[in-house]
C-alpha cells in the first residue's frame, strides 16, 4: 500500500498516478484477456439423446416455451464479499463474487436445473442481499426470482441461501444482485444457456459484457440519487468509466475525488482467423449507459435480441440500453496481421458519462499484439434513444399475441420532487418502495392480494385475465429500459409521443424480449401472456431510476398463487431477516431494488 505521506498528498492535490505495484488487483477476472477460451456448443457431461442435450427440438419448430427436462442439476457457490479492486487502474472498494469482477460465468444446457448458494459475507458495513436470474421465466418456482421484498426476504448477513431453478429459456443474460442498487458495485456475471442453434459459425467467443463503472462506492452515489439536491448532475450520475469485459484504463490525470490510480491497467483482447465465423454474446450488464457496440470495418449480423432467437438481419451498429442482450455473428474479413478496434460508443444524447467510448482489440492471427490499431469507428446515429426498429427484428418461431388482450392498462410515468425534496418517478402518481419484511408472493400465498393500505408496494392485480396488456407514456427526458421479470413479453409498438391506442408492429409475430427501451417523451407498449402465475416487477433497469421508485408488480393469477406449496426456506429467510433488522439499522434509502 502506499505510505501516509502519499495518502495526504492524493488528500491535498487530488488524484495521485502511480505504476502498479501489485498492492491492489487490477486484473480480478480472466475476462477480456487474449487466452480466455471459446464456449463449446453444449455441455457435454450429460445425457445426449439424438446427439444433443435438448433432444430433437430447435429453434424453428419447437416453441421456446416447451422446455426439455434433462434431469441434470448445475451447481455454484458464490460468496459476496467486499474487496478493494482497481480494475480500469482506479482503487475502489466493492462488492466480490468469489474474489472476481466480473462475476463467475454461469453455464448450464437447456432444460438443467441450476443450483446457486449464496453465502452473505458483505461486512463493515453489512447489507442484505438477493440474485436475481435475468431472463429466466422461474416457471413453477417464482419463489426463486430474487428480488427482495417481492419474492423473498434479504438474505441477512452472516446466512447462506440456495437457489434452485430450470434453466427453461436459452441464449445469453446474466445474473445480478437485485437488492438495492448492489450490482453497481460488481455483483454480476454472465449466464450461458446452450440451446439449439439456427446459424452457422465457427467460434463461440463468449460474454461480452459492456458496462459503465462508478469510481465511488454504488451507496455513496445512491446518497446523491436519493438525496434532495436540486441539481441534475448530483440526481443523475455520470459513469466514470466504461468497460468491455470489465476493462477499460483510465485517464489518471482525469481522475477525481482524491482517488489513487495507477497506470498499467488494460483493454480487452481478443483474436480472431481470417475467414472464420464468431458469435459474440453482447450483454449491457451496466447500471445506466445505453451502449453502441461495433467494430470497425466489420458488419454485424444480430441472430436473437435478449434471448429469443430471430431472423437474422445485418447492421453496423447494435445498441443496448441497460439489461439488453444481442447475439451477434462476426465474418472475420481481415488479413491474417490486421488488428481492428472493437468499440462501445456511448449514446450522450441518452446517458451521462466523463468518457465517450470503451475500446478493445481484435488481433489477426498474425497480427504484432504490442500494437494498436489505426481504424476508423462506424458513423453512430445518436438521434434517438430506442432499439432498432420493430420491423427488422422478427422471432424465427412465431407466436401471436391477443388482439383482444383481457385487460389493458394505461400508466403515466413522470418525474416529481416529493414534499420532502427528495426526487422520485412515480407512476400514475405512485412510487415505488420496498417492505423488505413482507414478501409480496408470500403474502398473496396466504391469500392477501389486496393492498389498498400500501399503494407503494405498487401491485397490479391483473386477476385471472389470460393476457394483459401494459401500455407506458412517459412525460419526461428520460430513456427507460424496461424490464418484465417472469415473461418475454410482446413488444407491440414504441415511438415518439403517446401511442395512438391502435399501432402494433408485426401483429402476428411481434418482437419478444424481457427488455425494451422507452424513448424519451415517448411510449412503450407490451403485452404478456398470463400463463405463470406469481407477482412479477415490471421496472426501469437503470439501477437510479429503480432506486427512486420506476417499478410496478404484475400479480397474475393470485388465486393459483394461493395453490402454490412455497419451499419453507422462504419463511426462514424472512425469520432470519427479520431477527437481523430488529437488532440493526437497515439503510435503506431508496426504494430497495
Amino acid at each position: 500500500m502506499f505510505s501516509t505521506p502519499a495518502i495526504l498528498f492524493t488528500l491535498l492535490f487530488g488524484s495521485l498516478s502511480s505504476a502498479y505495484n501489485g498492492s491492489v488487483p487490477v486484473n480480478v477476472s480472466s475476462w477480456g484477456t487474449i487466452d480466455t477460451p471459446s464456449l463449446a456448443p453444449f455441455l457435454t457431461d450429460n445425457p445426449l439423446p439424438n446427439g444433443f442435450p435438448w433432444g430433437n427440438k430447435d429453434v424453428r419448430n419447437t416453441n421456446p416455451l416447451d422446455c426439455p427436462h434433462t434431469g441434470v442439476t448445475r451447481r455454484y457457490d458464490f460468496t459476496i464479499k467486499r474487496g478493494r479492486v482497481a480494475p480500469d487502474g482506479v482503487e475502489k472498494d466493492t462488492l466480490l463474487i468469489n474474489g472476481q469482477f466480473p462475476g463467475p460465468k454461469i453455464e448450464a444446457n437447456w432444460g438443467d436445473f441450476i443450483e446457486v448458494t449464496v453465502h452473505n459475507k458483505i461486512a463493515h458495513p453489512e447489507e442484505g442481499t438477493a440474485m436475481h436470474w435475468h431472463g429466466m421465466l422461474q416457471k413453477e418456482t417464482p419463489w426463486y426470482d430474487g428480488v427482495p421484498s417481492v419474492t423473498q426476504c434479504p438474505i441477512a448477513p452472516g446466512s447462506t441461501f440456495t437457489y434452485r431453478f430450470r434453466a427453461d429459456v436459452y441464449g445469453s443474460t446474466f445474473y445480478h444482485a437485485h437488492y438495492s442498487a448492489q450490482y453497481v458495485d460488481g455483483v454480476l456475471g454472465p449466464m450461458i444457456i446452450h440451446g439449439p442453434r439456427h446459424a452457422d459459425y465457427d467460434v463461440d467467443v463468449g460474454p461480452i459484457m459492456l458496462s459503465d463503472w462508478y469510481h465511488r462506492d454504488y451507496f455513496k452515489v445512491l446518497e446523491d440519487v436519493a438525496g434532495n439536491s436540486s441539481d441534475f448532475n448530483v440526481y443523475v450520475p455520470a459513469a466514470d468509466n466504461v468497460f468491455i469485459n470489465g476493462k477499460m484504463p483510465a485517464d489518471c490525470s482525469k481522475v477525481r475525488n482524491n482517488t489513487i490510480c495507477h497506470t498499467g491497467a488494460q483493454m480487452s483482447k481478443f483474436k480472431f482467423q481470417s475467414g472464420k465465423t464468431y458469435r459474440l454474446r453482447l450483454m449491457n450488464v451496466g447500471a445506466a449507459v445505453m451502449q453502441r457496440f461495433s467494430i470497425d470495418g466489420h458488419k454485424l449480423q444480430v441472430i436473437t435480441q435478449d434471448m429469443t432467437p430471430i431472423i437474422p438481419y445485418e447492421t453496423d451498429v447494435v445498441s443496448l440500453g441497460a439489461a439488453q442482450r444481442a447475439d451477434v455473428l462476426v465474418k472475420a474479413i481481415g488479413q491474417p496481421k490486421d488488428l481492428y478496434w472493437m468499440r462501445s460508443t456511448i449514446g450522450l444524447n441518452c446517458s451521462r458519462t466523463r468518457v465517450n467510448e470503451s475500446q478493445a482489440i481484435i488481433y489477426y492471427e498474425k497480427a504484432d499484439r504490442r500494437a494498436k490499431p489505426n481504424t476508423t469507428r462506424h458513423t453512430i446515429i445518436d438521434n434517438t434513444c430506442g432499439n432498432d426498429p420493430l420491423n427488422r427484428t422478427v422471432p424465427i418461431y412465431k407466436m401471436t399475441p391477443d388482439p383482444n388482450p383481457g385487460v389493458i392498462d394505461v400508466i403515466e410515468l413522470d418525474l416529481q420532487t416529493n414534499e420532502t425534496g427528495h426526487h422520485v418517478w412515480i407512476q400514475n402518481n405512485q412510487t415505488f418502495r420496498a417492505n423488505y419484511n413482507n414478501p409480496l408472493l408470500l403474502l398473496a400465498n396466504q391469500k392477501n392480494y389486496s393492498y389498498p393500505y400500501n399503494p407503494e408496494w405498487g401491485v397490479r392485480n391483473y386477476g385471472n385475465n389470460k393476457s394483459i396488456r401494459i401500455v407506458f407514456n412517459t412525460k419526461y427526458q428520460s430513456a427507460h429500459p424496461m424490464h418484465m421479470h417472469g415473461h418475454h413479453m410482446y413488444v407491440l409498438a414504441e415511438g415518439d409521443g403517446r401511442w395512438d391506442g391502435k399501432t402494433v408492429v408485426n401483429p402476428s409475430n411481434p418482437l419478444r424480449r424481457d427488455v425494451h427501451m422507452m424513448r424519451r417523451f415517448g411510449y412503450l407498449v407490451v403485452q404478456i401472456d398470463a400463463d405463470n402465475p406469481g407477482v412479477w416487477p415490471y421496472h426501469c433497469h437503470i439501477a437510479w431510476h429503480a432506486s427512486m421508485g420506476l417499478s410496478i408488480n404484475v400479480m397474475e393469477r393470485p388465486t393459483e398463487i394461493t395453490q402454490m406449496q412455497i419451499p419453507m426456506v422462504m419463511e426462514q429467510t424472512c425469520r432470519d431477516w427479520d431477527r437481523y433488522s430488529k437488532s440493526n439499522i437497515v439503510e435503506q434509502i431508496d426504494a430497495g431494488i
